[in-house]
């Protein structure tokens, strides 16, 4: 009797956490949010009036950014001793500032969730030699990677350690960066290959992927070879998929009720091969994987000027993306439109009527979150998108 009782204690915690998951998952809210870059010093003093007025224009979420790369600004800061590092309390990182406990504390006394923003593969303090992945280069050999290699231990766990510390806190989700991917010819180091081959008993070599000139080029990279890219593209997909499986276990263990939001390339719901390819994404497997979100990078400045077209024709573009989201996701509140406020070629701000004609095409659609990218103040939100 003792022994089933044992027995009973040790397995009822698990399944109370299994359930409390299982909840959670089946009611994930529409997110009206804001991207927060840096922001502006105004709020220095009382970052509360920030959320204030947030709040006020129709939004319930906030992405603030929570690390810091080499070459970005500071939150606040003039003058740090750390040249990169996070703003969160951890051992793994240089602490910049401990400023999310107050973001935490102002968001949620409003009302308001609170996404920590967080990188991976290319935080500047992860980007040594020692611990960067290799690409497959033109002819013979390779050179640097993107980012740090997942197939390294000591990323995998300095990364697992960092989102740990991350969860302490009293967080309602955390932002996966756009590193969180692996680029075309990315996986060519000692620790890639060695996996690879472990897993299907072949040993890849640049020509195997890309010294082919086929009629049917169906990997959508150029030299791409059907029979050997195409699978390697898939396993590093699920690579990554697997890699966030380990964070997320990590961050729930901690903190049950954080939600994950992915950034998603426009091109990944557009044209799952693209998606595969060039940045090993796939909607389908960071849903499987467990992100609540999908963050969508639907900038339709930046599709224009990278596909050539005019406003309508990019409009068009977006719409077929949410044709295609709507179709494979079930709760249409997990697929989150990033609309983009200001120029990445030169900095201007997007046309205001540009940016809610996006937002009345998503609103069309019913139940889709959206988030306005970048917002530092609260005057640069568009108020006709939350409306």
């Amino acid at each position: 009797m003792k022994r089933i009782i044992l027995l009973i204690t040790f397995l009822l915690p698990a399944y109370l956490y299994a359930g409390s998951v299982t909840l959670l998952e089946k009611t994930r809210p529409l997110l009206n949010g804001v991207q927060v870059f840096v922001l502006d010093p105004a709020y220095e003093k009382n970052p509360g009036r920030f959320f204030d007025e947030v709040k006020k224009q129709g939004g319930n979420t906030v992405f603030f950014r929570v690390f810091h790369n080499s070459s970005d600004r500071y939150h606040f800061l003039k003058n740090s001793e750390c040249a990169t590092g996070v703003y969160f309390q951890t051992d793994e990182a240089c602490v910049v500032d401990d400023l999310l406990p107050v973001m935490i504390e102002e968001a949620h006394k409003r009302g308001i969730k609170l996404y920590a923003w967080m990188a991976t593969r290319t935080l500047s303090f992860l980007k040594t030699p020692l611990l960067m992945e290799k690409t497959f280069a033109d002819g013979q050999g390779t050179g640097e990677g993107y980012g740090a290699s997942i197939f390294m231990s000591a990323v995998r766990r300095k990364l697992v350690r960092l989102f740990e510390d991350l969860a302490a806190y009293d967080i309602d989700g955390i932002l996966f960066q756009d590193d969180f991917i692996m680029r075309h010819r990315e996986g060519a180091s000692l620790s890639a290959l060695h996996a690879y081959y472990m897993d299907t008993g072949l040993m890849l070599t640049s020509g195997d992927l890309f010294g082919c000139l086929e009629k049917e080029n169906r990997t959508k990279v150029p030299g791409g070879c059907n029979e050997t890219y195409i699978p390697w593209a898939y396993w590093k997909a699920q690579k990554m998929a697997d890699f966030f499986r380990e964070l997320r276990q990590a961050v729930l263990v901690r903190n049950p009720s954080v939600r994950f939001a992915a950034n998603i390339y426009y091109e990944t719901p557009a044209d799952s091969m693209k998606g595969i390819s060039w940045y090993s994404q796939s909607v389908d497997m960071l849903l499987d994987a467990g992100f609540d979100y999908l963050a969508v990078m639907s900038y339709h400045d930046q599709i224009a000027r990278e596909m050539k077209l005019d406003y309508e024709g990019a409009k068009e573009y977006v719409n077929g993306m949410l044709q295609n989201l709507v179709s494979n996701v079930d709760e249409k509140e997990r697929i989150l439109m990033k609309l983009q406020r200001v120029s990445w070629a030169d900095k201007s701000g997007v046309d205001r009527g540009e940016l809610e004609g996006i937002c009345r095409l998503i609103d069309s659609y019913g139940s889709i979150s959206k988030a306005i990218v970048p917002v530092n103040r609260s005057s640069e939100i568009s108020g006709g998108c939350f409306r």
